[in-house]
């Protein structure tokens, strides 16, 4: 019996599938707030708190730790059973979608990258 090399890859191409984050902070004229967050997987996608600092994660099975890191637009999370795994800032801008009178919207958005820090 022979296995196709597309047979053999597809599992692995499922492994290598990268984690991202989207935080929308929401600005009022006295603060902002980075607290609105979508983890995003292969299996699915959770709520995250997307506030600075480190946090146990409820909503995002398997994961054990966040940190976020808002001034040098980087994070890091651990999963269970895994090494350290890191996110960049690689986008963010103003989202009309949610602005109003009282309020302006940003949307981040945060990708995985190798860890370098």
């Amino acid at each position: 019996m022979r296995l196709s090399a597309l047979a053999v890859l597809a599992p692995l191409v499922t492994l290598a599938a990268a984690d991202s984050m989207v935080v929308w902070t929401v600005c009022t004229t006295e603060s902002c707030s980075n607290i609105s967050g979508t983890w995003y997987t292969a299996y699915g996608h959770y709520y995250i708190n997307g506030s600075d600092g480190c946090r146990d994660p409820p909503d995002v099975p398997g994961m054990n730790n966040i940190c976020i890191d808002w001034a040098h637009a980087r994070a890091h999370f651990y999963f269970d059973n895994q090494p350290k795994r890191c996110l960049t800032l690689s986008t963010y801008g103003q989202d009309p979608s949610c602005s109003n009178s009282f309020s302006t919207c940003f949307e981040g958005v945060w990708n995985e990258v190798a860890c370098t820090w």
